[in-house]
This record gives structure tokens, sequence and C-alpha cells, in this order.
């Protein structure tokens, strides 16, 4: 009895389909503004110099 399917068939077209999905992705809007290459300003780029974290928060002195 044949199999319907062959291992190195499925394989294969698992590849193709997550090379699709991972072209998709990386030509994506979201995916530019995430990483800074979208011409917008992200969390990234608007952290604030004189902030006391890390992530660009207020110092607890100076919030309101």
């Amino acid at each position: 009895m044949n199999r319907a399917y062959s291992r190195s068939r499925i394989l294969v077209m698992l590849g193709v389909i997550l090379v699709l999905i991972m072209a998709d992705h990386l030509r994506s809007p979201t995916f530019a503004f995430n990483s800074g290459q979208g011409n917008v300003q992200t969390a990234l780029s608007q952290k604030d110099e004189t902030a006391c974290a890390p992530c660009g928060a207020p110092c607890p002195s100076t919030r309101d």
C-alpha cells in the first residue's frame, strides 16, 4: 500500500510556507515601524534622555 504523502514532500511544503510567512512578516509596515525603519517615531526613538529609568519613564519626583 502506497502512502498518500511522503515525509520529504511534507517538509518541503512546510519550509515553503515558513519562507512565505517570513517574507510577508519582514516586508510588513508594522515590522518596519517596530524596528525603527518606518520613518515613524517609535517608543525606542522617543525615549526621554532626562528620564531616570532606562525605559524612558519619568523620575518619581517629577510626576504630577
